[in-house]
Formats: C-alpha cells, sequence, structure tokens
C-alpha cells in the first residue's frame, strides 16, 4: 500500500515537471516573438493596426468621404479648457466658439463668454447684422451663420456673436426661431460685407 502510495507520488510530480517545462517553452517562444516583432504581447493583443482604406475595396468616394472623416476627429485638447488642462469643456463662449470649464465661463444676459471676451462685450455698443429664420427641417441656413461667424473672428478678428429669438405664431400655433447675429457698432458694415454673399 505503501509502495502504491509512494509510486503515485512519483508519477505525479514526473507529469507536474513535463508540464512546466512545456510551459516553459511555449512561453520563451512567445517572448521570442515578441521581441522579433518588436511590441510587446499586451500591445499586440490590444492595438490592431489601423486599416489602409486606400488598399479596400470601397467606391472612391466612399473613401474621400472616410479620409475626409478622419481629419473631422476632435482632439483631446479641444474637449478640455484651454486654461486648465485636465477640466473638460462644458460651455462654449458666444465669441470665440472655444470650450471652457465652469470657472472660466461668464453668463452675461443670454450669452456665456470666457473672462477674456467678457469686457468685450460690457465695454461696446452692439447691434444687430442680420435676423435669419430657421427651422428643424432646414437648418442649412443657421448652421452656414454660425460658419460665417466662425470664419469672420478667425480670419479677420472681428467679434460677433449669435442670439436666438423665439416669436409666438399665433395665428397658425407655433413657435418661429430666429438667429441674430450681433456685431460692435463701429464695425457692422464691415460684418455686413463680408457677410454679403455667405448668408
Amino acid at each position: 500500500m505503501e509502495q502504491t502510495a509512494l509510486i503515485l507520488i512519483i508519477l505525479t510530480l514526473f507529469l507536474l515537471v513535463i508540464i512546466v517545462g512545456f510551459l516553459t517553452i511555449l512561453i520563451y517562444k512567445m517572448f521570442r516573438e515578441t521581441k522579433s516583432n518588436g511590441s510587446s504581447p499586451t500591445a499586440a493583443s490590444i492595438e490592431t493596426p489601423h486599416p489602409d482604406i486606400s488598399k479596400s475595396e470601397f467606391h472612391p468616394a466612399i473613401i474621400e468621404r472616410l479620409k475626409g472623416l478622419e481629419k473631422v476627429k476632435p482632439k483631446r485638447a479641444e474637449l478640455f479648457c484651454p486654461n486648465h488642462s485636465e477640466e473638460p469643456g462644458e460651455t462654449m463662449c458666444a465669441i470665440c466658439d472655444k470650450i471652457f470649464c465652469k470657472a472660466c465661463i461668464k453668463p452675461f444676459k443670454s450669452l456665456h463668454l470666457c473672462k477674456e471676451h467678457l469686457p468685450l462685450i460690457m465695454r461696446y455698443d452692439w447691434d444687430e447684422v442680420v435676423t435669419i429664420k430657421t427651422s428643424t427641417h432646414d437648418p442649412e441656413q443657421g448652421v452656414r451663420l454660425y460658419d460665417v461667424k466662425k470664419e469672420i473672428f478667425e480670419e479677420d478678428d472681428i467679434p460677433t456673436y449669435v442670439e436666438t429669438h423665439y416669436k409666438i405664431n399665433v395665428d397658425q400655433d407655433y413657435i418661429e426661431t430666429y438667429l441674430v447675429l450681433f456685431a460692435q457698432l463701429e464695425l457692422i458694415e464691415r460684418v455686413r460685407e463680408k457677410i454679403k454673399d455667405k448668408v
């Protein structure tokens, strides 16, 4: 009885040695392969290479659209406050269109403004440049107005802001939405010239 127990123990130990040896060889081979590829096993298993869309069998128009989408992806920096890189941006400044955290944005009437542009609104007289009626069925004109506003600020350094006004149409029982572009009084003619054929 003692002899059979001893034989079983020896056989079990022998099998364990074989299993450990086999696992050691597998691990060694795996590390050798990853060294020759120049990457760690975790990186290889987590990150798959980005497919080359130029060699795929998509229609050329779809390939162009996919390339365009790659450019549109927002950068991490744009989603965080420019003044506090660890704070996520929450509200957009009505003048510069940058996203700021709660500490850096101040409400003024119906607008939200960064600390740089709040004094600008308070110091100067502002007046309406153009009013556009928009609807959920045809938002294109409103989108174009915001694009032109951004373009004027980035290219010509002319500050403007857009307010949304609502009007109740009692006769037809619905609410009309208007986007109103405002500029400083002394810059209104320049802004009108800039947006003449665009909006």
